[in-house]
């Protein structure tokens, strides 16, 4: 009857988020020109030089990924060319010299 008066209704949790839109290849080429800049000595506006350790770090797991690519490529070649090596020299010692002549 009046019970529902006695305690209070929860209501949902609101929050006011306002997106935003986030460019990663801006933020790194600003960060490159930041880190040329402050190579080269040149000062900024506010002089404070800020690493990008995210962006960075992106780049060199893809820089490490591709890295590991090629040597697994490397590694299946060398496997196959001491493995073909391997069958030549089972081949001699089985039929000698004069089965390949």
């Amino acid at each position: 009857m009046g019970f529902t008066s006695f305690f209070k209704k929860p209501e949902h949790k609101r929050f006011n988020m306002q997106p935003r839109y986030w460019d990663p290849s801006k933020e790194e080429r600003e960060e490159r020109e930041r880190r040329i800049k402050a190579e080269l000595g040149i000062s900024d506006e506010n002089g404070q030089y800020i690493p990008n350790i995210k962006g960075r770090m992106k780049s060199e797991l893809r820089h490490k990924h591709s890295d590991a690519r090629g040597a697994r490529q490397k590694s299946n070649i060398r496997l196959i060319v001491i493995l073909l090596i391997l069958l030549f020299a089972a081949y001699i010692y089985l039929y000698g010299w004069n089965g390949i002549l």
